[in-house]
């Protein structure tokens, strides 16, 4: 064992300054695709560099499209009417619980994908996003203007 002893403080300052900095783009960048929680810490250290803030956006929109899928699965399967009817035709377990491994093998291969280009300093958006997003702001038009 050392004889000096592990300095906290001095660790927690040097952290603190490397993620204030541009030091380490890459590096800093893939941490916003860790689950559900990477790009918040990222969104106060780093948001206003350009590249940061592009990869924390995009891990923002792939944490919110898996939550938006998970809750459709957990409605399939918690939802006391939807469930029973499930459950008639014998396919409720069945059924969700596929959705929900295949949800979750997506969200962490979109992540891996994204902490991967972002390590390596590139501005790659993940494949579907853009259709998806377009699609999204299409139907939300037609929620707000009222036309079919």
């Amino acid at each position: 064992m050392s004889s000096e002893r592990f300095k906290t403080q001095e660790f927690l300052q040097e952290t603190l300054r490397i993620l204030r900095s541009e030091e380490f783009p890459g590096q800093v960048a893939a941490l916003s695709y860790i689950p559900f929680f990477g790009w918040i810490f990222l969104w106060f250290f780093r948001r206003t560099q350009k590249f940061a803030s592009f990869h924390i956006l995009q891990a923002m929109k792939l944490n919110a499209g898996f939550i938006a899928i998970y809750s459709v699965v957990w409605f399939l399967r918690e939802f006391p009417v939807v469930s029973w009817v499930l459950s008639l035709i014998k396919v409720n377990p069945i059924v969700t619980d596929f959705l929900s491994y295949i949800s979750w093998i997506a969200f962490l291969g979109y992540s891996l994908l994204g902490a991967w280009k972002a390590y390596q300093e590139k501005e790659y958006t993940l494949p579907f996003f853009p259709e998806m997003e377009n699609e999204i702001q299409r139907v939300f038009k037609k929620i707000r203007t009222g036309s079919p």
